[in-house]
């Protein structure tokens, strides 16, 4: 039985992508065990959704299953691959939450601490006193009108400064840490602080704290004009105007979603990252644990997951999840945080519903 702050933030998922909380019935009869249970329940979901891209599951850091599915580039009938490249949106968010609680640990933030206290440019606007535990965790007040405007704030070049002065410009929504708000504008405000607090560029930041420490090989920051090998392209279906057409993405500018959605990576490099927060290769164990606290009157939000009761491989364990989806790009990573068990998703289409295939994936003993 969900209780009903769960219930309450399963309703809001529908409507926003976030994680769906609680996960849904297997299919009927017990699955196989192990590889054989995977690869059953993924080939199968693969013809029915017509999903393409790459599916890892990792116990305690090692691969027990890995296959990708369907095309990487359409056009030119080029299959994916288990090292193909994939926009991982909003997983980006992960990262930026790592990178923030590093300069905690360093003590050149404090997540208690009002934003204008490191950018003093913005101490006389009506979001200075918003903290950096509700710029993580989208309590910041501020309005959530980048994700009701489609893809327009994306569709020009902006950087941090430029995005917060389009996307922040009025007043308040709502007291800070009030109320839960998904919204990207909170992140690029932390890659403002990120980048005052350290003297360096996020990008930079990305690669000397996270990627080159870890050998994440196809890990890095997009932006247009970027030729980047191995790298899927996306598709869209619009279920509403013309259901079952494949479409190219619309172009935008992967820059705009800077820390908040712009980073490409593999399945492998996304467990490389997995295991090095489950060991405390990237933060101390009270940095993680600060990291991973649910939020529940938020709807169980974490820094850059979702924390939350949950049932895999039929045991009752706690989960982490991080959902990104941006356009056809659409990604999906679940941690079982007490027994080890990793799931990793990459997609480049969004036919598939990666909520469905989470569903058959968790009920795998």
């Amino acid at each position: 039985m969900t209780s009903p702050p769960l219930r309450r933030a399963a309703a809001a998922a529908l409507l926003s992508g976030l994680p769906l909380l609680a996960t849904a019935a297997g299919p009927a009869g017990a699955p196989a065990a192990g590889p054989a249970g995977f690869e059953a329940v993924v080939r199968d979901f693969a013809r029915s959704q017509h999903f393409r891209g790459v599916v890892l599951v990792a116990d305690h850091g090692k691969p027990v299953y890995r296959r990708a599915f369907g095309l990487a580039s359409e056009e030119w009938r080029q299959p994916n691959r288990v090292d193909t490249r994939f926009r991982i949106a909003s997983l980006t968010k992960t990262f930026t939450a790592v990178l923030v609680m590093q300069a905690v640990e360093a003590g050149r933030l404090q997540l208690d601490a009002p934003l204008a206290r490191w950018l003093p440019a913005y101490a006389e606007r009506p979001f200075a006193a918003v903290t950096v535990d509700e710029l993580l965790t989208y309590a910041s007040g501020l309005s959530d009108h980048d994700q009701n405007d489609g893809m327009r704030p994306y569709q020009q070049p902006l950087d941090a400064a430029a995005f917060v002065e389009r996307e922040a410009g009025g007043p308040l929504q709502s007291p800070p840490a009030s109320r839960f708000a998904y919204k990207n504008v909170d992140y690029r405000l932390l890659e403002q602080l990120l980048e005052a607090v350290e003297g360096k560029p996020f990008a930079t930041l990305v690669d000397a704290r996270i990627v080159k420490p870890l050998g994440l090989r196809d890990t890095a920051m997009l932006a247009s004009g970027d030729l980047v090998p191995r790298l899927a392209s996306a598709y869209v279906v619009d279920a509403d105007t013309a259901p079952g057409v494949l479409r190219a993405d619309p172009p935008y500018f992967p820059e705009s979603f800077g820390a908040a959605g712009a980073m490409r990576s593999t399945v492998d490099d996304l467990l490389r990252f997995d295991s090095a927060l489950r060991e405390h290769r990237l933060l101390n164990r009270q940095s993680t644990d600060t990291m991973l606290r649910a939020h529940e009157a938020l709807g169980y939000v974490a820094y850059g997951f979702w924390t939350y009761p949950c049932s895999v491989a039929g045991r009752d364990t706690r989960c982490a999840e991080r959902q990104g989806a941006i356009q056809g790009s659409n990604a999906l990573w679940l941690r079982d945080l007490d027994h080890g068990r990793s799931f990793i998703v990459l997609s480049n289409s969004n036919e598939a519903d990666l909520q469905k295939l989470k569903a058959l994936l968790t009920d795998v003993p």
